[in-house]
């Protein structure tokens, strides 16, 4: 896997250059964004080696950052963060944060801090969740999780998500009201009996209104899903 030394996301383009500087002259090569997505987009696959995380003027935003780094990999992460912020160092590293950082920190001292984390181990990406991506959207079997293009989750019932899975899996193909009762009901189904019927409504609700046509109503043969529908936010 090609490493790419040290990953920088700082909305302040003038910091943001002064430290890519320093860890340059100091054996660090240096991949600086403005903008956390470009890095997300290849970090499952082409990480650098620690990230920096710098939150500007958007504390809950660089918060947001790291637990979609979280959701894909556990390469060190440090948050930079500035005096005057809100951000307690517990909130942080319950994020998933491996420290947090003063931004007036001497960068001498940022790279022992660097060099300490990475000590502490082998980092790499997240083998024990695999993912089923469909669309943008992914599908996290062993947390239940749905979750859109932009990362927030979709929230789920388990008869929700169950029916989710299932016609993700028979994407493009008619599923009958039967076999959606026997997988998720674990009963067949009874022609006076609404709950499957129910159980689309619901779900299609809760992917919004963008999604409405994702799961299509086959007359007389059931339910298919046709695809996420692209709201233009995919960053992966």
């Amino acid at each position: 896997m090609e490493q790419l030394g040290l990953g920088i996301i700082e909305a302040d383009a003038g910091f943001g250059r002064k430290l890519a500087s320093f860890f340059n002259q100091n054996g660090f090569p240096v991949e600086l964004h403005d903008d956390a997505k470009p890095l997300l987009a290849r970090l499952p696959n082409r990480p650098p080696s620690v990230i920096l995380l710098g939150e500007g003027d958007k504390p809950a935003s660089a918060l947001q950052t790291l637990r979609r780094i979280r959701e894909v990999s556990i390469i060190p992460c440090i948050m930079l963060a500035s005096r005057s912020d809100d951000l307690s160092e517990i909130v942080v590293l319950e994020a998933g944060a491996d420290g947090i950082v003063d931004r007036d920190l001497p960068p001498r001292a940022l790279l022992a801090r660097i060099r300490a984390v990475l000590r502490r181990g082998e980092w790499g990406t997240v083998q024990a969740e695999p993912t089923i991506s469909v669309d943008g959207w992914r599908l996290i079997p062993q947390r239940r999780q749905l979750l859109r293009p932009d990362g927030s989750e979709c929230a789920l019932t388990t008869a929700e998500y169950d029916l989710m899975c299932l016609l993700v899996e028979h994407r493009g193909k008619p599923i009958s009201r039967d076999a959606v009762a026997r997988a998720v009901f674990r009963r067949p189904f009874r022609a006076e009996d609404r709950t499957v019927d129910n159980l689309v409504l619901r779900l299609r609700r809760k992917l919004g209104l963008a999604q409405q046509d994702c799961i299509k109503t086959v007359r007389g043969a059931g339910y298919m899903f046709a695809g996420f529908a692209d709201c233009g936010l995919r960053v992966a």
